[in-house]
């Protein structure tokens, strides 16, 4: 590979790098009953988003058995699908799946 070559395709990835690092965001994935990671640090403002690989559909729910919140819930989501939340306010949040039974938490910061 000519040198020009190689340097147009490391600016590629670091623009790339740039855009996605910007998204401020995470993926947490459903998969084996469990969410991968199950605990995350974002800033406000920022969305977390699950992505199910599950065989089984699964529905996110804030809180955590025996305290539950209505903060957010998800649609079910049925392998392949994904669903975003943006927090806007510092704070613990856990949440749940409801059709699964395991739990995670969002650590939002200033």
């Amino acid at each position: 590979m000519g040198r020009l070559a190689a340097g147009t395709l490391l600016a590629a990835a670091l623009v790339l790098a740039l855009l996605f690092s910007s998204c401020g965001g995470t993926t947490i994935v459903i998969k084996d009953f469990q969410f991968e990671p199950d605990r995350v640090t974002i800033k406000a403002g920022e969305t977390v988003t699950w992505k199910n690989e599950d065989r089984r559909d699964h529905q996110v729910m804030s809180g955590a058995p025996p305290v539950m919140t209505d903060q957010f819930m998800s649609p079910v989501l049925s392998k392949g699908d994904s669903w975003s939340y943006t927090f806007e306010e510092p704070g613990e949040y856990p949440f749940h799946s409801m059709t699964g039974g395991f739990m995670g938490i969002v650590y939002v910061e200033e």
